[in-house]
């Protein structure tokens, strides 16, 4: 366990006088903690010559309460699974208690009640398990910027920081690979003939998720797409 001391070391190099630092409480300690994280994550970014087999891609996908971050839609279920050379190693899923009630048409498409959450965390309560699962990788989902977009939402304006992770679009690597339009998550799981188990739910998404980056990385190995330069320069071009 971190001394006092320690901890108000680590605040005065956050630039706070020592009055300051002896007076915050948990909430800045949480801020701290988040920020330091942030700075671990911008430091472990991948160079373009590393090769794609050594990279950790994590396949993201989140539930919301509506489309609008910024209108006070908040996440009410994430799930994040970490892979490596197409294979899955770790899992972290959960679901959040948020401050407003999950809209009834939200509830009929996920299946997720307001009773399902009226016990879970809040995302303050497990954002610091949540960045730390997310250290150290490249991000990937469908509509990806959606998930990142209420991340750095919830992020900006309780920590006035945002991710520094990566984030690539999946849809965007099959239609680079396969020269074809996949606009839905459904669009893609129906080129490889893949059922669904839980459709809709963050859980059920991010394993149909890992069920297609697994012959996506089998196709672009096949394509000699070996390093993150070989998959920048494939997503750059034109459709």
């Amino acid at each position: 366990m971190e001394r006092p001391f320690q901890w108000i070391n680590r605040v005065l190099s956050l630039g706070l006088r020592y009055d300051q630092a002896t007076a915050v409480g948990p909430a800045f300690q949480q801020e701290a903690w988040i920020r330091k994280m942030m700075k671990e994550a911008k430091k472990h970014t991948y160079s373009l010559e590393t090769p794609l087999s050594d990279v950790t891609f994590i396949l993201l996908d989140t539930e919301t309460t509506g489309f609008s971050p910024q209108g006070g839609d908040e996440i009410f279920s994430l799930a994040a699974l970490k892979t490596k050379k197409g294979e899955a190693f770790d899992l972290y899923c959960s679901h959040f208690r948020p401050k407003r009630p999950i809209p009834e048409h939200v509830v009929a498409l996920t299946g997720i009640t307001n009773d399902d959450v009226v016990c879970a965390p809040s995302l303050e309560e497990e954002i610091h398990h949540i960045l730390s699962f997310l250290n150290g990788s490249i991000l990937i989902g469908y509509h990806i910027q959606h998930d990142v977009a209420f991340l750095n939402e919830f992020l900006s304006r309780n920590y006035r920081i945002v991710l520094q992770q990566t984030a690539i679009e999946m849809r965007r690597i099959m239609e680079c690979i396969y020269h074809h339009s996949f606009p839905t998550l459904d669009d893609a799981l129906l080129f490889y003939h893949l059922s669904t188990v839980d459709r809709h739910t963050a859980k059920g998404d991010v394993m149909s998720l890992f069920e297609i980056w697994k012959r996506v990385f089998a196709d672009l190995q096949r394509l000699k797409i070996d390093t993150l330069h070989d998959l920048y320069a494939l997503l750059s071009q034109r459709s």
